[in-house]
C-alpha cells in the first residue's frame, strides 16, 4: 500500500467533532449525509474535515457500514487532489468501489452507497479511457448508480455534478449523436444536472470546477470565457474545510496556466 502524503493545509483547519456537529449542514451541503448519532462517526468526519485523510479512511473502515461514507470521501479527496501516482489513484478508487458495493448490499436505501458506487466507476472509466469503459457496459452502471442515489436523495449535489460531468465526457469522447442514441447522454441533461448542483451549492469550489470542465467538453473554445468565470468564482470561495481548500487551490492554479 502506498504511503499517503499529508494534506498541505491540514494545520489551517483544526476541526473537532463538536465543530462538525455544529456545522454539519454547511459542511455536508454537498453529500446529503444525515447527522450521525454515533460519536465515532463524528470523530472520523472531524479527521476528514481537518485534512487527515488517511486517518479518516482508517477510522471509517473500523466503524463498518456506518463509516463507509467518511472512508470513501477521505479516499476520494486524497486520490483526486493529492496523490500524484496514477496506479495509486486507481487503487484507491477500486477500494471505494468495493466498499460501495458492500454498502449497497446491506443498506440499499441509503443514497451514499449508490453515489460512491457511481463515483468510483466514473473514476475507473476515466482511468481506462471512457470509450473503452462504455464498450464494457460501465456507462450504464454509472448512470444506474447515480440515478438511484438521486432518487433516494434528490438534493445530493455530488451525484448531480458527477452525473452531469460524466454525460459531458461521454459526448466529448464519442460525439453527441452516438452519446444520445447509444448511451442516453445529452448536453441538455448534462447541463441540467450541473446547474442543479450549482443551484444547491453555489459556493462549492468542486461544483464550479466540474461545471467549467464540462462546458469545455461540450462547447470547446466558445465556452472558455464562461468556464474561466466559473474558475474565478471557485478561486474566491471561502473553504469549508481542508478538502475544499484543495479545490480552491486547484482553481487558482488553473487560472495561472
Amino acid at each position: 500500500m502506498t504511503t499517503w502524503l499529508p494534506c498541505p493545509h491540514a494545520a489551517d483547519y483544526p476541526i473537532d467533532a463538536e465543530q462538525v456537529r455544529a456545522g454539519w449542514t454547511r459542511l455536508h451541503a454537498l453529500d446529503a449525509e444525515p447527522l450521525p448519532q454515533n460519536p465515532a462517526v463524528l470523530d472520523a468526519w472531524a479527521l476528514f474535515h481537518s485534512g487527515q485523510f488517511e486517518a479518516a479512511e482508517i477510522a471509517g473502515i473500523q466503524i463498518g457500514a456506518a463509516g463507509a461514507a467518511v472512508a470513501n470521501r477521505a479516499a476520494a479527496a486524497y486520490a483526486t487532489l493529492i496523490e500524484p501516482g496514477e496506479k495509486a489513484r486507481l487503487d484507491l478508487y477500486h477500494r471505494i468501489h468495493a466498499r460501495a458495493l458492500a454498502h449497497v448490499s446491506v443498506r440499499p436505501r441509503e443514497a451514499s452507497g449508490w453515489y460512491w458506487l457511481g463515483y468510483a466507476l466514473t473514476r475507473h472509466a476515466q482511468g481506462i479511457h471512457v470509450a473503452r469503459a462504455l464498450a464494457q457496459g460501465i456507462g450504464a452502471q454509472i448512470r444506474t448508480a447515480l440515478q438511484t442515489a438521486l432518487q433516494l436523495a434528490p438534493t445530493h449535489v455530488f451525484a448531480h455534478a458527477v452525473l452531469g460531468s460524466f454525460q459531458a465526457e461521454i459526448i466529448d469522447k464519442v460525439g453527441p449523436l452516438v452519446a444520445a442514441m447509444t448511451y442516453d447522454a445529452r448536453a441538455d441533461s448534462a447541463l441540467s444536472h450541473l446547474r442543479r448542483a450549482r443551484h444547491l451549492a453555489p459556493d462549492s469550489a468542486a461544483v464550479l470546477m466540474d461545471f467549467a470542465a464540462a462546458l469545455i467538453m461540450l462547447d470547446g473554445p466558445e465556452s472558455q470565457p464562461e468556464a474561466t468565470r466559473l474558475q474565478e468564482q471557485a478561486a474566491q470561495v471561502q473553504p469549508r474545510d481542508a478538502a475544499e481548500r484543495l479545490w480552491v487551490e486547484l482553481a487558482r492554479a488553473s487560472l495561472v496556466l
